[in-house]
């Protein structure tokens, strides 16, 4: 399948799991994990661990609390999911005894789905991203301000594949972790690249 047709995908079942649970951590993490498993045959993660998983993302969601000030949750979520793919966990820093391997999951992540924030949204956090897509900041804890958001989201197409931030940041990250299956990264290239 090309990259065009599975973004567009990937992007639909974004927006049928953004109907079911609303929110943009768990959305977009769960969007990602489900779709590589029926589409391209990848567990990243069993489905019991998946539904763990979520449960800590929910409260991710909205830029930390939906409070705005943190990372945008559509970026958690696909970091999340892009960090998971890279492996890198707790045995493997033991056994390879080097603490610069985490390098290789922190390059996944920032030179890939968070330059493609800065670079789309110019910034990372929930605020950032709102800002830059509505030209203003909505305090999602007032009601009355929740329901103009809300509003607004769809007059201006969020609920659409290329719109919703959601749907275009788990379209990334698929692509991004696709790719970083078939051309990982080394601890040669970490070593080099950051001097280590």
């Amino acid at each position: 399948m090309i990259a065009e047709e599975r973004s567009k995908k990937v992007a639909q079942l974004a927006l049928k799991n953004l109907e079911k649970w609303w929110g943009c951590a768990q959305t977009s993490f769960c969007t990602i994990v489900d779709y590589l498993r029926e589409e391209e045959g990848i567990e990243l993660v069993a489905p019991g661990i998946e539904e763990e998983m979520f449960k800590a993302l929910v409260g991710l969601t909205g830029g930390a609390g939906n409070s705005g000030w943190g990372s945008c949750g559509a970026l958690t979520g696909s970091g999340f999911a892009i960090s998971l793919a890279t492996g890198v966990g707790r045995e493997q820093l033991v056994e390879l005894r080097d603490a610069g391997s985490r390098w290789l999951a922190y390059d996944n992540v920032a030179e890939t789905i968070a330059q493609k924030f800065m670079d789309n949204f110019k910034g990372l956090t929930c605020h950032d991203v709102t800002w830059n897509r509505f030209g203003k900041w909505f305090d999602r804890w007032d009601p009355l301000v929740k329901a103009e958001f809300i509003k607004e989201e769809g007059e201006r197409g969020c609920f659409t594949p290329d719109k919703c931030t959601i749907a275009i940041a788990a379209a990334w990250a698929v692509e991004i972790i696709l790719d970083i299956r078939k051309n990982p990264r080394t601890m040669e290239q970490v070593k080099r690249d950051h001097k280590l």
